[in-house]
């Protein structure tokens, strides 16, 4: 039977002979119905190819900036590095300055020692100058005023009188307060110098008005006359003592003597390291 002859059903299923001997042949049906499957598979494998991709893209990218900050490490160590070798260096230079500084400074310390004894010696012998000065103060300044008239008043006053050429040396002076001057006499004999500032504490109270000033309740103080660093000295001594509960504080033979209470000993302040006796 000829193929064109055929009905367009038994066209459609028409088979040649070798495919009807093919039992295994797929039909037309059967391959028609396969591509739309085989494409969607191919499409989906595509996708899935491009989301590797991006992700292989974003990890390559991720290579790079931590690369990068790899680099970026290793350069601030190694100048991290340098930082610390300099610092070494110069630990090492200062170092070397300090055991060079330490024979300085041994001398230095003998330099000091030698300077505070000099300075002590340099006290006292200046001290020592004035061993026979009395300082008068309070008495207040008058015009025309005589000193040695003034100096047997107070004589009279306290109950000690001695000659008048026993007095080597009378004036006023620029007070250590910066108050009315005060009045330095020298004497010749040193006794003599001992025993009136004897009388004139033993008399306690001299006021202005005993010698002469009218009304004047100014009070009157005779004591040694003491270098400025001995001033200094003694009021820092007397305001220790104050704060120690120390009851006694005088000045003998231009030196200063402390005792606690009666029947404690007696000992001298002659420098500012001698404070520290005070506890």
């Amino acid at each position: 039977m000829g193929y064109k002859k055929l009905g367009v059903e038994r066209r459609a299923s028409w088979r040649c002979p070798q495919c009807r001997g093919n039992a295994s042949a797929p039909s037309v049906t059967a391959l028609a119905g396969s591509p739309p499957n085989t494409i969607e598979a191919v499409l989906k494998e595509i996708r899935d190819l491009k989301a590797q991709f991006k992700f292989i893209h974003s990890l390559a990218d991720d290579v790079k900036t931590i690369k990068k900050d790899i680099a970026d490490l290793k350069l601030s160590l190694e100048f991290n590095h340098e930082k610390i070798a300099a610092c070494e260096s110069r630990i090492t230079e200062v170092e070397r300055s300090v055991a060079d500084l330490a024979p300085l400074r041994a001398a230095l310390d003998s330099a000091q020692l030698e300077i505070s004894y000099l300075r002590t010696e340099l006290t006292s012998k200046e001290q020592w100058s004035r061993l026979n000065n009395i300082e008068i103060k309070g008495v207040p300044l008058k015009k025309d005023e005589n000193l040695f008239s003034l100096m047997e008043l107070i004589q009279q006053k306290i109950g000690f009188s001695f000659n008048k050429s026993q007095i080597n040396y009378i004036a006023r002076v620029p007070s250590f307060s910066g108050s009315t001057k005060s009045i330095v006499v020298t004497f010749v004999n040193r006794y003599i110098k001992e025993e009136f500032i004897a009388a004139a504490r033993a008399f306690k109270n001299l006021y202005a008005r005993d010698i002469g000033f009218e009304g004047d309740k100014q009070r009157v103080f005779i004591n040694d006359h003491l270098t400025p660093h001995l001033k200094a000295l003694l009021t820092k001594s007397k305001r220790l003592c104050s704060e120690k509960g120390y009851k006694y504080v005088w000045v003998k033979y231009c030196k200063i003597h402390v005792r606690k209470n009666d029947t404690s000993p007696v000992f001298t302040i002659l420098k500012d390291n001698d404070l520290n006796k005070i506890i």
